[in-house]
């Protein structure tokens, strides 16, 4: 299964598609798109709408995976991120594509185990789950990869405990490691 994790901005946003085999997760492309300050919010919405139509035509992917809207202390600039994520959403919608919701902390601590984690922990525990070596690639488009690979991970998790009667209970960390030995990355 293929999911479009979105890392939504006006300037630069973030996609990242992954695919689920079983326990095997790989990316199958991922990037940024760029607009125009200079352009009107229309122009700059239809633009991101027009690239990611053109990446779900050619991938199909079955969901799409959305970073939960930031609150900060700038209201133009949540009002701006919300037109953003209801242009994606509403292409989801016209694609038939589930949509699922992400909160940064949840991304942070599926990927790094940490909530708080720094975004260059991140992007080091993306490059490694998915075994990129890209130093080019800009900082938005291993935050829309994490989106992904959180949703990818969380529906695993998800069906491997629909498939038994209660839900384990993790309370350290090797404890999770030697439940999910596929997910540990060794260099």
């Amino acid at each position: 299964m293929i999911t479009l994790g979105i890392d939504p901005g006006t300037l630069f946003t973030g996609f990242g598609l992954v695919e689920t085999h079983g326990k095997d997760i790989r990316a199958v492309d991922y990037g940024v798109i760029c607009t125009n300050a200079k352009d009107e919010m229309p122009k700059r919405l239809k633009h991101i709408y027009d690239a990611l139509s053109s990446k779900i035509e050619h991938y199909r992917p079955a969901k799409v995976s959305l970073e939960t809207a930031f609150y900060g202390q700038n209201a133009q600039s949540a009002l701006k991120l919300g037109q953003v994520r209801g242009v994606v959403m509403v292409l989801a919608m016209n694609y038939g594509l589930s949509i699922s919701e992400h909160a940064p902390r949840e991304v942070k601590k599926a990927v790094t185990g940490h909530g708080n984690a720094a975004k260059a922990q991140v992007e080091f525990m993306v490059k490694k789950l998915l075994r990129l070596d890209d130093a080019n690639a800009r900082a938005d488009a291993f935050d829309a990869l994490a989106i992904a690979l959180c949703d990818a991970l969380a529906c695993s998790s998800i069906q491997k405990i629909s498939s038994t009667s209660r839900a384990p209970k993790f309370t350290d960390w090797s404890k999770f490691v030697a439940t999910h030995p596929h997910l540990v990355v060794k260099s």
